[in-house]
């Protein structure tokens, strides 16, 4: 029975932190004088790329809400780019939003904010937002429901065990 129990806890799935951003460029919430021709982003593992399909994405929207992306997105290894149409800058805040799938195999998307200013006084950035889609539930409910699985089934094998076993 020992043996058994070492074995089901010991398949259970590991928990893993997942990938997170180390750093970006632009910074940040920071404001910068000129829009850069690329956005990267730095993540603490490498990212996955299929062959020539690549899952992971950048968005970057101007002050105007509109995209400025002008390809997809460049991976190598734990670091990701976009190059930027810098034939129009606007002054004002620009949305980068990425989604990025990691090594783990799990999905994560997020976004941050960095400003373009116009040479006169900067204006704050506006604080940033909570990212509700990527609570512990979301990331991993697979993780618990095979824990409580694993769980249910030396509990129904012990319950089988000194219900029926043959008494000595």
């Amino acid at each position: 029975m020992l043996s058994i129990a070492l074995f089901s806890l010991g398949s259970l799935p590991v928990a893993q932190a997942h990938v997170s951003v180390i750093k970006t460029f632009p910074q940040y919430q920071s404001t910068i004088k000129e829009l850069p021709s690329q956005i990267t982003i730095t993540f603490s593992s490498p990212l996955v790329v299929l062959g020539s399909k690549n899952p992971n994405t950048i968005t970057v929207l101007n002050p105007n809400r509109k995209s400025v992306t002008l390809q997809d997105a460049t991976v190598v290894g734990a670091v990701i780019s976009v190059p930027i149409d810098t034939s129009n800058p606007l002054a004002g805040a620009y949305t980068v939003r990425y989604r990025v799938v990691s090594t783990d195999g799990h999905g994560v998307s997020g976004s941050y904010n960095f400003a373009v200013s116009s040479g006169e006084e900067a204006q704050p950035l506006p604080a940033p937002t909570a990212d509700k889609g990527h609570g512990f539930w979301h990331l991993h409910l697979t993780h618990v429901l095979q824990g409580a699985g694993a769980l249910l089934g030396i509990g129904a094998w012990a319950l089988y065990r000194f219900r029926f076993a043959p008494r000595k």
